[in-house]
C-alpha cells in the first residue's frame, strides 16, 4: 500500500511539472507588444485554436476573440478608444481540455503624441511691438519665453488657451530685431521664432 501512494505521489509530480513545462513552452511561443494604444499579439505555428482576450485593470474583460493558429500570426489592437492605463492580455491555448494552457501579459498603453508640429507665427507691427499667433493646439496650455539678443530671457508667461489664441506684444527699451520668441505647447512641441 506504501508502495501504491509513492507511486501515485511520483506520477502527480510527473504531471505537475510536465503541465508547468507545458505552460512555459506556451509563453514562449506568443509574445505581446505595446506601443502608445496599440497591442500586437504574436502566436507561433502550432498553437491551434486560441482564445484571445483584453482585460482591464480590474480584470473585467473588453474584448474577446478566438484565432485559429496554422502559421505564424500577429494579431493587431487599436486601444485608441480607451484610457490610458494598464491592461492585460490573456491568451489561452487547448481550450477544450480540463487543464489548458493560459498566459496573461500586462501592458501599459500610453497617450500619443501628436505627429504634428507647433504651429506659431510672429508678426512685427511696429519697431516695438510684434503679435504672436499660436493655432492647432491638442491640450490647453502654451508658455512663451522672449530672450533679448545675447539669450537671457527677459520675459516668460503661460497661457492656458484651448486650441490656440493671438496676442500683441509691446517691447519696453528694445525693438523687435533685438529679440527671439520660444513657444513650448503642453506636450512638450517647441517653436523658436525671429522677427
Amino acid at each position: 500500500m506504501k508502495k501504491l501512494l509513492t507511486l501515485a505521489l511520483a506520477a502527480t509530480l510527473g504531471v505537475a511539472t510536465l503541465a508547468n513545462a507545458s505552460n512555459e513552452d506556451f509563453k514562449t511561443t506568443s509574445s505581446v507588444k505595446a506601443t502608445e494604444k496599440k497591442v500586437s499579439i504574436t502566436l507561433r505555428e502550432g498553437l491551434g485554436k486560441v482564445r484571445l482576450a483584453i482585460l482591464n485593470s480590474d480584470g473585467k474583460k473588453l474584448h474577446q476573440q478566438f484565432v485559429k493558429v496554422t502559421n505564424d500570426v500577429m494579431v493587431p489592437y487599436d486601444l485608441s478608444q480607451l484610457p490610458a492605463g494598464e491592461y492585460q492580455v490573456m491568451i489561452e491555448s487547448n481550450i477544450k481540455e480540463p487543464s489548458h494552457d493560459v498566459a496573461i501579459f500586462t501592458v501599459e498603453t500610453k497617450e500619443s503624441i501628436s505627429s504634428y508640429p507647433l504651429v506659431a507665427y510672429g508678426k512685427v507691427i511696429d519697431n516695438d511691438s510684434f503679435k504672436l499667433l499660436v493655432i492647432g493646439l491638442d491640450e490647453p496650455g502654451v508658455q512663451v519665453e522672449i530672450f533679448d539678443q545675447k539669450g537671457r530671457t527677459i520675459f516668460t508667461e503661460n497661457i492656458n488657451q484651448a486650441e490656440g489664441f493671438s496676442k500683441v506684444y509691446h517691447l519696453d527699451n528694445l525693438t523687435t530685431k533685438d529679440v527671439s520668441i520660444k513657444v513650448t505647447d503642453k506636450i512638450g512641441r517647441t517653436k523658436n521664432l525671429y522677427l
